[in-house]
Parts: structure tokens; C-alpha cells; sequence
């Protein structure tokens, strides 16, 4: 058995099947009577049991005929059941190879089922993504004539489905794109024509389809609708280059036409460009809200457009209230200020919103050159310029870009933004001036300035520039805490000449610094730490500032009741000044240039400046106030001063500023 058939089975299963077979034939013959269809069943058991090599049965039949016999079994009853065995093994056979050919053929069956409805699950589905898609889709024959479209594609054509029959999509491509470039398996940007005329962006993507012989037999175009993705661009550049409130060009809008117009400009053609910002119109927002101010702008914005709307112009908001228009000569160009009263004329009528009718003016810059003479960024900082030089003249002005002007306040601006880097960076310092007694002419106490070590001239405009940049309200502070520890040294050298009370240290404030809400407080903890009498601490606010007010006006009475000496610097004289003084009982008061830079000393006595200085010195002097006086040129025009009853006078006739030794020893070699 074992040279003769493969058995999956043990060589114990293997002999045990078999014992069991011949055990079988042996029952067989040894019964009465004999019976020859048990060797059938046994034909079927080794058929069951596998045992079906080629020779198996041949082999078998040899082996079991011999030994049947020569055990003594009757030979005729061997043969017959020898021969059951044959049958049965034969029968047995031909039901497997039956039942195997019908377990194929069933199979067989059952994959042709499940192909055929994976098929059409696959068609259907597809059919779905074809039908339902968004994307249009086009089956298409190799030269582009439509075989298939889903409904998208119709709708992105803007026709039938049944219009399309016959049809490709290059006959809805638009001139431009109609005989450009082949369609490709990249995407392609292409502008479609609808039978109405209208247009449309579309993305296209196109492969081929291979037919059952490998060949490329249809072509499949997706088509995709670049329309909202068009509108929806085209929305966001107007709003990237457009103010939204107004529909005007914005500020990044503006400067890239103003470079074209300027660049495009004929030899010699000039343009004009005016900035200009609406005169208080903050008043509009906080006294009838933000939504007056917003239709407030819009119909500036649309005023401003209608006056040059039959001029090469351009209109654009480039900040909150403020506005620019830039104008290409023509023909015929109106001056500058026609240009201003025109728009003026037009802002200057209300505008009604029920009964409440609003208008404003507004304060004009202007630059008109040719693109020779400037470039597009220079003529817009230019009439930004010339816009800042018109604020600082009053509202509703206008002024034209003056090229030195300009220069003399950029050079004021650089020094101004300069000046808080210089204070962090330790590059502030503080010096002294000598304060004189012009009738000894004697040092009697000193001011203290801020110098910045940077610059040259930065000791008379350091305070001045940080006015500009806001830096004065923590300035005038750290001036009081660093000047006054010096407090006892001027006290023992000055008290020995100056009069009983008299203070020998003198601070004057910035306007802003005047307004200072610590500023006694400050003073406070300065004094404290100095460890001197408050009188010895002489501190001049802004005349101006104090008159217009209350907070300054608060701090001159609280430096009184603290015990400085009080003064007011910046003094022109009116009679408000005057009640000023007496009302608070002011200490000292140091006069502004009164001869606007003339000298007083050159002029007649008879002349008005002369005759009403000497009376406001007079009324000072009896309500009890000393005079003061900055600038003083030389010592004639001292003696001048002196004459005329001003206590004090500081200036270049006494020295400049310097530290505490170069003061030390210039009082030295006074003394010797």
C-alpha cells in the first residue's frame, strides 16, 4: 500500500484500515451462505479511506487473491469476491469523480453569480458617482465627440444633456482657449462660453480609457466649475485693494496706481497728489456715535470723487478720517487752491440724516511736480508733509510741499523719535545753567536741564523734542529725581548771597509735564530725599498750559501748599496771566522772548514792545512777583534788563550749561 498510494494518515491508522478491510473479506467467506456484496463494500471503504493510487487496486487484488487462497479459502468464492471488491471500487470511484465534477461545476457557478453582481454593483455605483458628481464628467471618443456626460457637466455648459449629442468641448471654449494647448492628464485652467453668451472658468483633467484589446478607445474629461471660486477671488482682491466702508481705493491700492500713473506719464506731464484729513471729526463719533461718523465718510468719499469725477483721477481712503486724490494734468489744470476750494465747497454741505444735518471741512497738502523732479514714494510723503505743516497751522488749511521746510522738520522729527533710544540707552544726562542776579550780576541758583550726550545740540531741545514724541510726562519725573540730590550742594553755595527764602534750584516744566497728575508727589519724594527745605526747590509750569487746564491748575496751587516756589514760564502777558499770578500767588515769573528774537536794548524807548514790557514788569512786581528772563545775549543787553527791574536772567552772557564741577569752578574763578 504504501509504494502504491499517498494516505494522510499514520502507519497505525493506515494498518488498522486495513485489518479492518481484511477482516471484512475473511467474515465473508467463512459465512453461510456465501455472500459476495461484501467485497463491494469493501471496494467502497478503500475508496472512502483514500487508498487510490494507480496500481492500488491492481496490486491489491494480486496480494489478497494469493493469501485468500493459500489460507485455505475456496478459490472460486476468492475470485467472485475478489471481483465484488473490483466493482465496488470502481462504483465508488465513479462517485467521487461524479460528485467532484459537481462541486466545480457548482462553483464555478457561484463565482460567475458573484462576478456578475460585483459587475453590477461596480456599474451602479458608478453610475451614482457619474450621475450625482459635481464635477461635470465626459466620455468622449478620441477626436472629442461627447459618448457619455452626467448632468453636472450640462449644467456647467449651460445647455440639455441632449444638446450636447455630436458635440465636444472644444466647441464651448472661448476664442482665446479654442485652439491653444491639448488637453492633458494635468490640470488646466480653461474659459468656457455658454451658449447665452455668459463665460466661466473651469479646471479640465482628461485621461484615457483603454478598450478590451489595450488600445485607448474613449477618453474621460473632468470638467470642474471655477465660477464661485472666480467670484469669490475676484470679492477678496476688491477687498484687499478697497476700503470697505467707503468703495474707495485703499492705502496699498493708492500707492500701487499713484506708482503706475506716475511711471506712465508722458516727458513733462506733472501730476498732482493731495492728502488731506476731515477737521474734527472725532467730535462727529463721540457725539452722535460711530454710525454717523461711517455715513459721514461715505459721503465724503463720495464727494470727494464727484468733484474730479471728469478728471484722470483717483480718489482713496488711506486712514481713518484721512484722504487722497491724485490727478494727472490734462489740458486745462486748476491751481491748487482752486482744487482745495472746490472740495471744500462740496464737504461744506450737510448732510442729512432726518433732521440732523452734518458737514465737515478739512485740512489739505499738496504736491504737484513731474515724475522727473520726484518719485511716486517721495511725492506721497511729500504731501503727507506738506499735510502735517497745514494741522500745525490751524483747521481748514492747506499748504503746498515747501522742499525746506521739510527738511528743517524731518531733521526736528529724527532728533525727536531718536530721544527715547537715547533715554534707554543712558545717553540722557543732566547739566546745569546759571541763574544771575542782574543787578550783581551773581550766581544766586542754577537750572537744571536735560542734555542728551548724542547730539550737540541737544541741551535747549531735548525737553522740547520730547514733547513731540510723548516722552516728556516720563521725563519731567526723572528730571526732578536726578537733579535735585544736588540740592545741599547749591544750597551752601548760593545761600550765602541770595536773598532770605529765595529758592536755589529751579526746574521748568513742559507743557505736558505741567498737567502731570504725580507731579507733587514726585516732588514730595524728591525733596524727602534730598533732606532740604522745600523752599530751596523752584518749579515753573507752562503759563499756557495752566491757564487752559484745571489739572495744571491744581498742581501750581498744590506746589504752593507744599512750600516750593512757584513760577510760571512761558509768559506773554495777557491780562489772564496777570490774574493768574495774583490768584495763586506766583513766586516768579520768566518772561518768553517778548521782542520776538530783537534785542531790547537796541530798541527806542518809546517803541511799544519796550513800553509794555516795562509795564508788565511793573504790574508783576506788585502783586508780588519777580521777573525772570531766558536768552540773554551778552551783558549789555543785562544791564538792559536790569535796569528795567527783572531780577534774574540766564543765558549765553553767563555761561553754558555744564555740570556740577563746571559750575563749581566757574563760581570759583568768579569769586577770585
Amino acid at each position: 500500500m504504501a509504494s502504491t498510494a499517498y494516505v494522510p494518515r499514520s502507519s497505525t491508522e493506515v494498518r488498522a484500515l486495513l485489518r479492518g478491510l481484511l477482516g471484512r473479506l475473511t467474515d465473508a467467506l467463512a459465512a453461510e451462505p456465501f455472500d459476495a456484496a461484501s467485497g463491494a463494500v469493501v471496494g467502497e471503504l478503500m475508496v472512502d479511506g483514500a487508498l487510490t493510487g494507480e496500481l492500488t487496486l491492481e496490486r491489491s487484488i494480486g496480494v489478497l487473491a494469493d493469501g485468500l487462497v493459500a489460507a485455505g479459502h475456496d478459490a472460486r468464492a476468492v475470485v467472485r469476491l475478489l471481483a465484488g471488491v473490483s466493482a465496488g471500487y470502481a462504483a465508488a470511484l465513479r462517485k467521487r469523480t461524479l460528485r467532484q465534477q459537481e462541486n466545480m461545476k457548482l462553483a464555478l457557478l457561484t463565482a460567475k453569480q458573484r462576478a456578475e453582481r460585483d459587475r453590477r454593483d461596480t456599474e451602479n455605483r458608478f453610475r451614482g458617482v457619474f450621475t450625482a458628481s459635481a464635477i461635470g464628467i465626459a466620455i468622449t471618443e478620441p477626436d472629442g465627440r461627447f459618448v457619455e456626460t452626467n448632468p453636472a457637466l450640462a449644467n456647467i455648459l449651460g445647455c440639455a444633456a441632449d444638446e450636447l449629442a455630436d458635440r465636444s468641448l472644444s466647441d464651448f471654449l472661448a476664442e482665446d482657449d479654442a485652439e491653444g494647448r491639448p488637453l492633458g492628464p494635468e490640470a488646466d485652467r480653461r474659459r468656457l462660453r455658454r451658449p447665452n453668451g455668459d463665460t466661466a472658468w473651469v479646471y479640465l483633467t482628461t485621461t484615457m480609457l483603454p478598450a478590451d484589446d489595450g488600445r485607448q478607445r474613449y477618453r474621460v474629461t473632468m470638467v470642474q466649475d471655477l465660477s464661485e471660486l472666480q467670484l469669490l477671488g475676484n470679492q477678496l482682491s476688491h477687498q484687499n485693494l478697497h476700503d470697505a466702508l467707503t468703495g474707495l481705493a485703499n492705502r496699498l491700492h493708492f500707492e500701487s496706481r499713484l506708482e503706475a500713473m506716475h511711471g506712465q506719464a508722458p516727458p513733462g506731464g506733472a501730476l498732482t497728489l493731495l492728502c488731506l484729513d476731515l477737521d474734527a471729526f472725532s467730535l462727529v463719533n463721540t457725539t452722535h456715535g460711530h454710525h454717523a461718523g461711517d455715513r459721514l465718510l461715505q459721503t465724503v468719499a463720495r464727494r470727494l470723487s464727484s468733484v474730479v469725477a471728469d478728471r484722470a483721477a483717483l480718489v482713496a481712503r488711506i486712514g481713518g478720517d484721512e484722504f487722497a486724490v491724485l490727478i494727472a494734468h490734462g489740458p486745462v489744470v486748476p491751481s491748487v487752491s482752486e482744487l482745495v476750494g472746490e472740495f471744500n465747497a462740496e464737504l461744506a454741505e450737510p448732510d442729512y440724516d432726518g433732521r440732523r444735518g452734518l458737514a465737515v471741512s478739512a485740512t489739505f497738502g499738496a504736491v504737484r511736480c513731474t515724475p522727473e523732479e520726484m518719485s511716486s514714494t517721495e511725492m506721497f510723503r511729500a504731501a503727507d508733509a506738506a499735510l502735517r505743516h497745514a494741522r500745525s497751522t490751524g483747521r481748514c488749511q492747506w499748504t503746498e510741499y515747501d522742499a525746506h521746510a521739510d527738511r528743517a522738520a524731518r531733521k526736528v522729527a529724527a532728533a525727536a523719535t531718536a530721544l527715547p533710544a537715547a533715554w534707554e540707552n543712558g545717553e540722557l544726562a543732566v547739566v546745569y545753567e546759571p541763574v544771575v542776579r542782574l543787578a550783581d550780576r551773581r550766581t544766586v541758583r542754577v537750572r537744571a536741564l536735560v542734555h542728551t550726550t548724542s547730539t550737540r545740540d541737544g541741551v535747549d531741545t531735548a525737553t522740547e523734542l520730547a514733547e513731540l514724541t510723548g516722552l516728556a510726562v516720563a521725563l519731567g519725573p526723572w528730571l526732578v529725581e536726578q537733579s535735585t540730590p544736588g540740592l545741599p550742594v547749591w544750597r551752601s553755595l548760593f545761600a550765602p548771597v541770595a536773598d532770605p527764602g529765595e529758592a536755589v534750584h529751579r526746574v521748568l516744566l513742559s507743557a505736558s509735564q505741567s498737567a502731570d497728575a504725580d507731579l507733587s508727589g514726585t516732588l514730595n519724594r524728591a525733596i524727602d530725599q534730598a533732606g532740604v527745605p522745600a523752599g530751596l526747590l523752584e518749579v515753573g509750569l507752562d503759563t499756557t498750559t495752566v491757564l487752559a487746564r484745571g489739572d495744571a491748575q491744581d498742581n501750581l496751587r498744590t506746589l504752593g501748599d507744599i512750600g516750593v516756589v512757584t513760577a510760571l514760564h512761558g509768559f506773554t502777558g495777557g491780562p489772564r496771566e496777570i490774574a493768574l499770578v495774583e490768584r495763586f500767588g506766583v513766586r516768579t515769573v520768566v518772561l518768553a522772548d517778548p521782542f520776538e528774537g530783537w534785542r531790547p536794548d537796541w530798541l527806542p524807548s518809546e517803541a511799544v514792545p519796550v513800553r509794555a514790557t516795562l509795564a508788565l514788569i511793573s504790574e508783576l512786581g506788585s502783586v508780588g512777583a519777580a521777573v525772570g528772563v531766558l536768552g540773554v545775549r551778552d551783558l549789555a543787553e543785562a544791564r538792559w534788563w536790569a535796569d528795567q527791574g527783572v531780577r534774574t536772567g540766564e543765558g549765553p552772557a553767563f555761561g553754558g550749561p555744564g555740570d556740577t564741577d563746571d559750575i563749581l569752578a566757574r563760581i570759583r574763578l568768579a569769586a577770585n
